[in-house]
């Protein structure tokens, strides 16, 4: 037996309404929560992020954008609000790890600890591998006073993310008191970890433990991989005038770099730059005269010299030619270097050699004559107790009046430093 359903002209009307209301209900509150979620995207104070919430009370983002400018508008009766709000929106998404994140930490800065880390627990259980949580997470532990489970997972942020490394290794230096191998225990073992951890221990002074870690990294990736760190580990020396080691993490970082009791590029067969020149380099001072560059016209050996060309300057207008170079503290050298000259000039130049650290003059050549071919040139000298490092240096006599001129060409070679 065949049932048919037959609705008159009033009923299909009241279903067609009943519809079209249900699809209109739908569409108001799908446009709502686009409106809620683009105002609180465009939120730049509490108001705009409450009525967000306010015309759709669903939407965890306006709660979350409410609760972050609640907490920073320095009114003390904020701060209750905001974190109802960050509540509001952890209960609306409990499975959005960002948010929980930002939960954790806004339940911490507002004091309350132990929320804060059952809030981070959550956000590491709905993203167990991201870094930020781990390193959020991890100094709530040690905050909390559990340093061993804290440690664990701020290993775990450094080995996700290596931009961890150094305020780690900072952290547990603090804690530790300064223990360098608590440092390196706790925070973890990777070549990035180390590299981080060599460059912060660099920072703090410690430049022997520094070179030890720092040395720990395979060469290929001290030189690639590793280099900034590498850099700071150098900047570091430097600036503490600790040349000899400084010079053994810059061979890492060159196939050029310079050795210990080496002048680099005596002979000048690479070329000198005159500007970024880097540490234990030839660095020539900037100015337009004398003119300076590297010459294939007259050598003592090799292909190439290092020519100096005067067109009737002054000393007022002299250019520096320097070099650093690391040296063994009390210790006696002999310093040698080769001059050809074609210079019209009563006055000319000569090599000063001085201690890195303090300035003090060491030793000083002949001064050059004015016209001669390839002619020898020495010092001898002795390192202060405690110096690492010597500066070569290229001077100008001193001299006033008309005998200042100077005009011609000197070209210079094979210079070196040797043990006496």
């Amino acid at each position: 037996m065949k049932i048919e359903l037959k609705l008159d002209s009033l009923g299909k009307r009241v279903i067609v309404a009943a519809g079209f209301l249900v699809v209109l209900i739908l569409f108001a509150f799908s446009t709502l929560k686009l409106l809620a979620n683009a105002v609180a995207q465009g939120a730049d104070e509490p108001a705009s992020a409450e009525f967000a919430a306010w015309i759709s009370p669903d939407e965890p983002y306006a709660y979350y954008i409410s609760g972050f400018y609640l907490e920073r508008s320095m009114r003390s009766d904020d701060l209750p609000r905001s974190l109802e709000m960050y509540d509001k929106a952890a209960a609306l998404e409990p499975f959005d790890y960002l948010l929980w994140l930002e939960y954790g930490k806004a339940l911490e800065r507002n004091g309350r600890p132990e929320d804060a880390e059952k809030a981070l627990k959550h956000a590491e259980s709905v993203a167990p591998n991201y870094s930020e949580v781990q390193w959020a997470l991890g100094n709530v532990l040690i905050r909390n006073g559990k340093a061993d489970d804290g440690f664990a997972h701020l290993r775990k942020a450094v080995e996700g993310n290596k931009k961890f490394a150094k305020p780690a290794a900072s952290l547990a230096w603090d804690i530790f008191e300064g223990d360098v191998s608590a440092v390196e225990r706790t925070v973890g073992d990777s070549n990035a970890v180390k590299a981080s951890v060599a460059a912060f221990l660099s920072n703090q002074g410690k430049f022997d433990e520094s070179l030890r870690v720092w040395r720990s990294i395979p060469e290929a990736e001290r030189r690639d991989a590793h280099s900034d760190s590498g850099k700071q580990i150098l900047n570091a020396m430097l600036k503490q005038k600790r040349y000899a080691l400084a010079a053994e993490v810059q061979a890492d970082l060159s196939d050029v770099g310079p050795r210990l009791e080496k002048v680099s590029n005596g002979g000048f067969e690479a070329e000198v730059a005159s500007k970024g020149s880097g540490a234990f380099e030839w660095n020539i001072a900037e100015g337009k005269r004398p003119t300076i560059g590297i010459s294939v016209e007259q050598k003592r050996s090799g292909g190439k010299s290092l020519a100096v060309i005067f067109g009737g300057s002054s000393t007022d207008n002299f250019r520096q030619v320097s070099q650093a170079v690391a040296v063994r503290p009390e210790t006696e050298y002999r310093f040698k270097a080769f001059y050809r000259s074609d210079l019209k000039a009563e006055k000319t130049m000569y090599w000063q050699i001085s201690d890195a650290n303090s300035g003090k003059v060491l030793a000083e050549s002949p001064p050059f004559e004015s016209e001669s071919d390839w002619v020898p040139l020495s010092a001898s000298f002795r390192t202060a107790s405690g110096s690492e490092g010597i500066v070569i240096k290229l001077l100008r006599e001193k001299c006033t009046g008309r005998g200042c001129q100077i005009s011609g060409r000197v070209w210079l070679d094979d210079v070196s430093i040797e043990k006496e």
